[in-house]
């Protein structure tokens, strides 16, 4: 009996190590390598997106979760480049990708379908505190056309989306709409005031048209020093052979009622609509002379640079600008003015977003996805502000109502309404192709080569080639 009971002993010794695992011995209690979460790997932007706002996230997610993250960025044409390419090899070498909106109809198929990861995740129920338009224009395609226009909402919802045959392929980070600085100390001034409503009938105050706006380019546009020379302009404008000339004239487009192009994706921008807008954008420059002489080579850059220096009164742009020290004064921010059609005011500030896309060839695709979702959540936005991102929430522009700078909290306002009434680009593969045109349109007018109506239907025409070549 001894010796049977010694051997059932140790048969149950030895089945209780063989079941080890099955007691809840942990890896590392029996010798085995832990498993340490995977290393993400982020392809971003550079400033043009808030590339140091996201890298500090980043570094904070890191902390929190202990997944290491490695933010690589490049600046907007290197960014192009790089997507492209390594999604062309399908490689899986970067997890989580910004994408610029123009992008997506040539890269969708490449990128990893986020409705199934929204509706799982347990934050799935805060998507609706995104800006519905800012939302729908990023993020919403259709797989097999992504030419086509999302349904409108004013408020997100994911099964109306769906059940129209779109999904969502990324996550917005970061917005950008044409806005206006100007000099606030100027028009605040009780001389400047006086001699306005003498000479106008009406009080400096900020503009709401293009009519009202030019009034006030042209009263601000003088010699200051009275050495026969103007030194100081009313507005500045990009028009230069850049995208921001395109983006330019497009918002002037929108104001005036005018497209792109129509539902049928013909080029329309050769309507009346469009050469009023040119001409408009053009009396500005070539008959008001209300911007600098050297206008014509302006991007976005060079608009900062003349507000900056004080050369111009008030300037357009995608960011809040400032002045430089020795300048002096005081900035604020107002809408880009609209047209009156009847009672109603049409604004078309051009809008576009940056958004988080997850990489199909991924091996991290969920992992990647709690990183977008945790970079663009709510508490993360509202961080955000301190860094002046252009976030893309509406519980973080409530939050920038609360910041001790005053500017600052005029910038998030108007960021805020602009993106609301903002215009989006078109969704289609030959973009650049576009914009290329209608650049080359408005600097052919600007320049005297041709009339504004002829310059925009050579370029409708040179559109129509580039559609059908591209399958439309």
């Amino acid at each position: 009996m001894n010796k049977r009971r010694l051997a059932t002993a140790l048969l149950v010794l030895l089945l209780l190590i063989g079941c080890a695992g099955c007691l809840g011995v942990r890896p590392e209690d029996s010798g085995a390598a832990p498993v340490s979460p995977p290393t993400l790997k982020v392809l971003y932007a550079t400033v043009e997106a808030g590339s140091e706002a996201v890298v500090h996230a980043a570094e904070n997610y890191r902390r929190k979760t202990g997944v290491h993250v490695e933010v690589s960025t490049f600046p907007y044409n290197s960014l192009q480049e790089k997507v492209f390419s390594e999604l062309s090899r399908m490689s899986g070498e970067y997890d989580l990708i910004a994408v610029d909106t123009p992008w997506i109809p040539k890269i969708i198929r490449h990128l990893e379908p986020l409705t199934p990861y929204i509706r799982n995740s347990a934050s799935a129920g805060d998507i609706d505190d995104f800006i519905a338009k800012l939302f729908l224009d990023t993020s919403v395609f259709d797989k097999d056309k992504p030419q086509r226009a999302p349904v409108a909402m004013d408020t997100i919802d994911l099964d109306r989306i769906t059940a129209a045959g779109f999904d969502v392929w990324s996550l917005p980070i970061q917005s950008n709409v044409l806005t206006v600085s100007y000099r606030k100390d100027l028009f605040q001034n009780e001389a400047n005031r006086a001699a306005f409503r003498q000479r106008f009938h009406r009080e400096l105050d900020i503009p709401n048209t293009l009519d009202e706006y030019l009034d006030i380019a042209k009263f601000f546009t003088r010699d200051t020093d009275r050495d026969g020379m103007i030194d100081l302009y009313g507005t500045t404008l990009m028009a230069g052979k850049h995208e921001a000339n395109f983006v330019d004239y497009k918002s002037f487009l929108s104001d005036f009622g005018g497209e792109l192009f129509d539902e049928k994706l013909q080029p329309v921008f050769d309507s009346d609509a469009g050469v009023k807008a040119l001409k408009t954008y053009g009396k500005w420059i070539l008959t008001e002379k209300v911007t600098p002489p050297d206008v014509l080579s302006y991007s976005w850059d060079e608009v900062e640079i003349a507000f900056g220096y004080g050369k111009a009164v008030m300037g357009m742009n995608y960011h809040d600008m400032k002045l430089q020290p020795n300048v002096g004064g005081q900035v604020g921010y107002f809408m880009f003015p609209g047209v009156k059609r009847g009672d109603t005011l049409v604004r078309g500030p051009h809008f576009g977003s940056w958004g988080l896309a997850v990489n199909k060839y991924s091996e991290h695709k969920a992992e990647a996805f709690a990183l977008a979702g945790y970079l663009t959540s709510a508490e993360v936005q509202r961080d955000y502000l301190r860094f002046r991102q252009h976030v893309t929430r509406k519980s973080a522009y409530a939050a920038a109502r609360a910041l001790p700078d005053e500017s600052l909290r005029e910038y998030y306002d108007v960021l805020g309404r602009s993106l609301n009434v903002g215009v989006g680009r078109p969704r289609i593969k030959n973009y650049d192709q576009v914009s290329e045109a209608v650049q080359t349109a408005v600097q052919q007018y600007l320049t005297g080569k041709k009339p504004a109506d002829a310059a925009l239907h050579d370029a409708a025409e040179k559109v129509k080639i580039s559609m059908r070549e591209n399958g439309y």
